[in-house]
């Protein structure tokens, strides 16, 4: 919420001024609002006469964290601090989701390091539920709609983000966000797909050991169907889908029954598993033995394979 004090106009004046800040936020109702109380307020706007410019810049200095604006007699607003750039409505949105974000109540921690985050986000996404700031050290580096299913990059391109993120992830923090803040901080900035950017970033990363010490003695389950944009043309990650929706594999038969590296099949879970697409089961699948088993592994495999074949087919 940012909370404006109007000094020097009339009641009418007062509230079209407020009515066209409104506008100029983009902000939900009722997160501009009219104060009256200089001690309770973030923005002071006061008439551009002599005396209320002494006025607001000697409670500037008694109060830094103010922020003043100066309307003229044509309604026009500049900065309180002398400058003579007019400030259009883009500006005036900008800076009052500033404010907004800026007077919300400290942002609560989540979560911090690889482990904690990779719960918190598994716990979340599937419920759609929450929005959340992922940064490393004191930077915000993300913003998570998880409700939107959508992510927002605050400086860096996709592809260093990814990488920055992979190598750091030990050291990441996530923080709660209220609505209004994560669309305060995002701005006009472009909203991304989340899921396939997680993907990306559990694949890259490497800080995996203690995950991958519980895929020894676990099989894995696939929940549902990953969001499609997040293995784009990956053949074998549609092939592992297929197995791991059928049935609890662990890696080392996943490897062995598609024929693929070990350390393919676990990056594709560490990312499955992040995205909360992917479940453990302790209890590792019984061992495969003997002609049965060899006759039951062909036709899943044969199965499967129609099935893919079939899918290329109809593309």
């Amino acid at each position: 919420m940012a909370r404006v004090l109007v000094v020097g106009t009339d009641i009418q004046g007062e509230q079209a001024l407020l009515q066209r800040l409104r506008l100029a936020s983009a902000l939900p109702d009722g997160q501009i609002r009219r104060s009256q109380d200089l001690d309770d307020c973030d923005l002071l706007v006061i008439r551009d006469t002599p005396a209320l410019r002494n006025a607001a810049l000697r409670m500037r200095q008694q109060r830094p964290r103010l922020h003043c604006w100066i309307e003229d007699l044509g309604g026009q607003l500049r900065e309180g601090d002398g400058g003579q750039d007019v400030l259009d409505d883009g500006a005036i949105g900008r800076a009052l989701r500033g404010m907004q974000a800026g007077a919300a109540a400290t942002p609560i921690r989540l979560a911090d390091g690889a482990h904690a985050i990779t719960r918190l986000l598994r716990e979340r996404l599937p419920l759609r539920q929450g929005q959340a700031l992922l940064g490393e050290g004191a930077e915000p580096l993300l913003l998570l709609d998880l409700e939107q299913d959508q992510a927002v990059l605050l400086h860096e391109p996709a592809t260093v983000l990814v990488e920055r993120l992979a190598q750091g992830f030990e050291h990441l923090f996530l923080d709660a966000l209220q609505l209004a803040q994560l669309q305060a901080l995002a701005g006009d900035r472009t909203r991304l797909p989340l899921r396939p950017l997680l993907w990306q970033w559990a694949q890259r990363s490497r800080h995996w050991q203690a995950l991958d010490e519980r895929l020894r003695g676990a099989s894995v389950k696939l929940l549902r169907w990953p969001d499609f944009r997040v293995l784009g043309h990956d053949h074998d990650g549609f092939r592992l889908c297929s197995l791991l929706l059928k049935r609890a594999c662990t890696v080392d038969e996943c490897a062995m029954l598609l024929d693929l590296p070990a350390a393919a099949v676990r990056d594709f879970i560490h990312a499955a598993y992040l995205c909360g697409y992917a479940q453990l089961q302790v209890a590792p699948a019984a061992p495969l033995s003997g002609a049965r088993a060899s006759t039951a592994d062909t036709s899943l495999l044969a199965r499967l394979w129609r099935t893919l074949r079939g899918s290329d087919r109809d593309a």
